[in-house]
């Protein structure tokens, strides 16, 4: 909790920068011509004041953010360098009569390219740092452009022609409300608390500097009202102001929306770079080649972040989709089908054999295969081919009348179900409704005799005279599968489990599944 002499202090603040600029108000206006400089002087005295308020915040904020305090504190710096440079001409009488000095446009031009630079800066760790360098590129270009551009009209003595201060009035607007703009759409999408409070002050700070300013250059070019120094150091103590009265706190609770700040994180490099290609093309006509090199870099640098962009969100879908793989492997589920995978379905042999085992129950594994499905997707496409998977399994798992009946995903287009406590009578009987459901499902299927998909069953079955094995009741129904493959398809084929271990090397790699109960 901040302490009662700060609170009060930041209270204070608006009374006293309101009393500065009254006081610059009488200065401005109640001074003889010969003490104007003090009018000026008011103007740099407003600016210190932002200065040793952005140090201030930028003493006491986070790590990433005081960069941003301090950038911005040093492009107020340099207009403030003008600033002070023009008041020591006034004072000094070695002002002359030309209208746009050099000397402020050059620094007005770099105050420019630090506020866009800081306007651009990311910190978002889920930003990659290629992009952050490519923002910060594009940022520094846009200011190295625009300085070619102003100083094609301007030397650093002056403008050229009498027309040339108002186009360059006209470019610093543009500048002014770009900044505004990129301060705007940050303030909106930003997720710390931070982060939103400087963006929050520079917004509206550039939005007041924006308006002002250019009323006073474009009044200017025309009279040289002394009053008009309140439009150039209004903006400033409203910076003092707005520093001293926004807190981080305040704005905890203007979070943007996800989708919203994933639309501003995403769009950053669009806006830099359509800035960027638009100074290029205003440069283009007097410096070709820069103009040129300035379009062709915007142009680069959007394809590059995108290319980056859309190679890291591959490659996290891909992760994505490997973890729910793996997710859904580890509870069981087949992500195609939504039936038992074959990580469930070796569990569940393991558990019902050595049940069937103690209580002396009989057994009964189906492994259906469907016919020609390779065809199938040869001629239909792999969606239709999965799309057939994902019928044929939910058929199967409810023809199955039992709770404890198991169907399963075994591999590809091949099924198991398991069937406790059931022997061969009861496993046929199972076998022939799962016929009679998949051909009821009426999949057109050229490659097939019939025109429509079928199934290819293989049973194996143990009773209680022979101890139940998980390899060699899955090796004896595999078997069962192919012989019914071999005999014509669409068909079920019976063979008991081989009592011995000669058929033990079947399909299921099960360690440990003969141990013990």
């Amino acid at each position: 909790m901040p302490s009662f002499s700060a609170t009060k202090a930041r209270s204070l603040v608006p009374w006293i920068a309101a009393g500065c600029l009254v006081l610059h108000a009488a200065f401005a206006l109640l001074l003889p011509d010969r003490l104007t400089p003090i009018s000026t002087l008011g103007i740099v005295f407003a600016e210190f004041a932002a200065i040793a308020a952005c140090l201030y915040t930028a003493r006491h904020a986070g790590s990433p953010w005081r960069t941003l305090w301090w950038l911005f504190a040093f492009a107020i710096a340099l207009s403030s360098a003008g600033m002070t440079a023009d008041f020591y001409a006034e004072a000094t009488g070695t002002t002359g009569v030309n209208v746009a000095p050099g000397l402020q446009v050059l620094l007005s031009t770099l105050n420019g390219a630090c506020l866009l630079l800081a306007v651009s800066m990311q910190f978002d760790p889920r930003t990659l740092r290629a992009v952050r360098v490519i923002n910060a590129s594009l940022s520094l270009a846009m200011g190295a452009t625009f300085f070619v551009l102003v100083f094609s009209v301007a030397a650093i003595h002056g403008a050229k022609h009498a027309a040339d201060p108002l186009f360059m009035s006209y470019l610093f607007d543009a500048m002014d409300i770009f900044i505004a703009a990129a301060a705007t759409i940050r303030a909106l999408g930003a997720e710390e608390t931070q982060e939103r409070r400087f963006f929050y002050v520079v917004a509206i700070f550039m939005g007041v500097d924006t308006i002002f300013p250019a009323i006073h250059n474009h009044i200017l070019i025309r009279h040289d009202f002394v009053w008009l120094d309140l439009f150039i150091s209004a903006p400033y103590l409203l910076l003092v102001v707005l520093i001293a009265r926004i807190r981080s706190a305040d704005l905890a609770l203007a979070k943007p929306s996800p989708r919203v700040a994933r639309w501003v994180r995403s769009g950053s490099p669009f806006f830099l770079s359509f800035g960027l290609l638009l100074v290029g093309m205003l440069v283009f006509r007097t410096h070709l080649y820069v103009g040129a090199a300035a379009m062709l870099m915007a142009a680069i640098c959007y394809g590059a972040v995108n290319v980056l962009t859309q190679s890291r969100g591959i490659e996290a879908e891909e992760s994505l989709t490997a973890a729910k793989k793996h997710l859904e492997g580890l509870v069981g589920v087949d992500s195609l089908t939504g039936i038992a995978n074959r990580r469930a379905f070796e569990q569940a042999i393991l558990t019902d054999c050595r049940t069937a085992r103690r209580f002396a129950q009989p057994i009964s594994l189906l492994m259906i295969d469907v016919d020609f499905f390779k065809q199938f997707n040869d001629a239909n496409g792999h969606l239709s081919g999965d799309e057939c998977l994902v019928q044929i399994a939910r058929t199967l798992q409810a023809t199955l009348a039992r709770a404890n009946d198991l169907v399963a995903r075994y591999g590809g287009e091949e099924f198991a179900v398991l069937l406790p406590a059931t022997a061969e009578p009861g496993a046929s009987a199972v076998a022939k409704k799962l016929h009679e459901a998949v051909a009821g499902l009426r999949i057109p299927h050229s490659a097939s005799p019939l025109g429509l998909v079928t199934i290819s069953i293989g049973i194996s079955s143990c009773d209680s005279s022979t101890t139940p094995s998980p390899v060699r009741l899955a090796d004896s129904a595999d078997r069962a599968l192919y012989k019914a493959k071999q005999s014509g398809r669409n068909r079920t084929e019976f063979l008991p489990m081989e009592a011995e271990a000669a058929g033990g090397t079947g399909n299921l790699p099960l360690k440990g599944a003969e141990g013990p109960a």
